[in-house]
């Protein structure tokens, strides 16, 4: 499912301005894009074909679909109702604990609704955004070599949601990313667990759904948001300038000196990061399974600078300030590998 999710809570100062915004509105879009038989472990190739069976019943299930998110400190619940139809798929994330928010995802747009703060986000939908990992995305490409960088096996079988599940192990080959056990619905493909996992095996973000329905039908009423937004400010995403929402930078200004193997540029937008400021660059990186996200702006006041290392869970971002711009990468993806990648940011 799932981004940017818009993560939640993350502490200092550079974070709080972007993390409780970039946060909340990364891990709902995240959320909201969203979303194999017992035995030894194999060679990958069966491994993968499940994984390709969760993305394909993904994309064509209709579901609801009720979930615990816990990333570090952060546990929420949330529900997820998705309809597959001759016009795509439509999306509507509710969160069931905490502030009251909402995002939903049609073929082209994002809206993430935040009543908190009276702010409504509209962001065009764009698969670089999405990623398979915790929340399984349902935009992982069919020909992403991912095996490449990870070592896929089956391992056994659990009961999730009342339901049986078929267990996948995802394994980084290097240190610069995470791995993943994933849990699939045996009878529809659908995940029901995602634990996202450092060197140590242990689960720093987990999602798991705690029911799952299949309804026969869902209708238009139960995709469109319950929460009130008049009088909201609206922030909108400036219009495409290239094909699917990827906008073409206006200034070649900035490179990135180091990536670790298999990333690569999916996306360079324009966002507003700061409600009512200049938007940021934003540039996001994949290697078709975990994602980083690179932002260049001019700095901020003296108190909203922040340089160094900041981490929530599985979220961790690095900044730096160079000259009069802020530069930050953040990603679920170790520490190491953001501030690698931060450091690398030069000028051309």
């Amino acid at each position: 499912m799932t981004p940017i999710a818009i993560p939640a809570a993350v502490s200092s100062r550079w974070f709080r301005p972007r993390a409780e915004r970039i946060a909340r509105a990364t891990l709902l879009v995240t959320l909201a894009t969203t979303t194999v038989a017992p035995g030894a472990a194999d060679d990958g190739s069966e491994a993968r074909d499940l994984l390709d069976r969760m993305v394909h019943s993904s994309r064509s299930l209709d579901y609801v679909g009720t979930f615990v998110y816990r990333n570090g400190p952060v546990i929420q619940s949330m529900k997820l109702i998705h309809r597959a139809d001759t016009n795509g798929s439509r999306e509507r994330l509710v969160a069931l604990s905490g502030p009251a928010r909402e995002v939903i995802r049609d073929g082209q747009w994002v809206t993430c609704i935040l009543p908190d703060d009276q702010i409504v986000f509209v962001t065009k939908r764009r698969t670089s955004d999405l990623r398979l990992p915790a929340v399984l995305g349902s935009e992982l490409a069919d020909d992403s070599d991912i095996e490449e960088f990870y070592s896929l096996s089956r391992s056994g079988v659990e009961r999730v949601a009342d339901r049986e599940a078929f267990v996948i192990d995802v394994r980084p080959k290097d240190r610069y990313r995470y791995g993943f056990r994933i849990a699939a619905d045996r009878e529809t493909g659908l995940m029901l667990k995602s634990d996202l996992l450092d060197d140590d095996m242990t689960a720093l973000e987990q999602i798991v759904y705690t029911h799952l329905e299949l309804p026969d039908a869902i209708p238009d009423e139960a995709l469109e948001p319950q929460v009130s937004d008049a009088g909201f400010a609206r922030f909108e995403a400036p219009a495409s300038d290239g094909e699917g929402g990827v906008m073409i930078a206006r200034t070649q200004d900035w490179t990135v000196g180091w990536l670790p193997a298999g990333f690569q540029m999916t996306g360079a937008y324009y966002e507003p990061i700061h409600p009512g400021r200049d938007s940021a660059e934003h540039r996001v990186y994949s290697d078709g399974l975990a994602s980083l996200s690179v932002f260049i702006e001019r700095s901020l006041e003296a108190d909203d600078q922040h340089e160094g290392h900041t981490s929530v869970g599985a979220f961790n971002a690095f900044s730096r300030i160079v000259d009069e711009f802020q530069l930050s990468v953040v990603g679920e993806v170790p520490g190491v590998t953001v501030a690698k990648v931060a450091a690398s940011i030069m000028k051309r």
